[in-house]
């Protein structure tokens, strides 16, 4: 989502205040969707391991409020953005908000690849795999449907096809038919081309051998 966002930003002519607003939306999507990620993290994900790491839980709260200043100042380049008025002034803010997003784009990645290796870390050492599973359900659970959606249209377009296949006949064996409805509905448009076809009779040739 933010490498989509961010090349939609290098390929807007801010001159044109209808094309910049297609990229200021897809900004401001961005920035909602980090948000949410920061709320989920600090309300399951940090809880689990304070007991075991106060510390590291301590660093990634300073680090979420970091991240919050970086987004308040990217939002506030896009409300500015959208009061000049004169072309060399709209050019000129389109140059800081690219700029501003790649801050906030390099920042976001650090901070994932961090969580990765240190969170997980902490949690596989102190966890089961059905406790770990329990707590990812209790996750999702509290994500509207309507946002579980969005986010997994961004994951059929960001994994390859063994992760494609693999996600797609775990959802087929554990959740609800209509769960895995929508969501192989979904990598009928969503997945990459070049995939699409193979991830797709991998998935029906189990359920037809099934």
């Amino acid at each position: 989502m933010m490498y989509d966002t961010a090349l939609t930003l290098q390929q807007t002519y801010f001159a044109d205040p209808q094309e910049a607003e297609i990229a200021i939306a897809k900004v401001e999507a961005v920035i909602d969707e980090f948000e949410q990620h920061a709320h989920h993290e600090d309300t399951f994900m940090l809880p689990a391991i304070e007991a075991f790491e106060p510390g590291l839980v301590e660093d990634f709260e300073k680090e979420h409020v970091e991240d919050i200043e970086i987004g308040n100042r990217l939002q506030t380049l896009l409300t500015i953005y959208r009061s000049v008025e004169t072309i060399a002034e709209r050019i000129n803010c389109g140059s800081c908000i690219n700029k501003s997003f790649r801050d906030f784009m390099v920042f976001n990645l650090e901070h994932m690849a961090k969580e990765e290796i240190e969170i997980n870390r902490v949690l596989w050492a102190n966890y089961t795999d059905e406790e770990l599973l329990e707590l990812n359900a209790r996750l999702t659970a509290s994500i509207p449907a309507a946002k579980k959606t969005a986010t997994a249209k961004w994951m059929l377009a960001s994994i390859n096809k063994h992760e494609a296949i693999t996600w797609l006949k775990t959802v087929k064996q554990t959740a609800p038919s209509f769960v895995f409805d929508g969501l192989y509905q979904l990598a009928k448009t969503e997945l990459p081309e070049a995939i699409r076809l193979v991830v797709q009779e991998a998935v029906m040739e189990e359920a037809a051998v099934a």
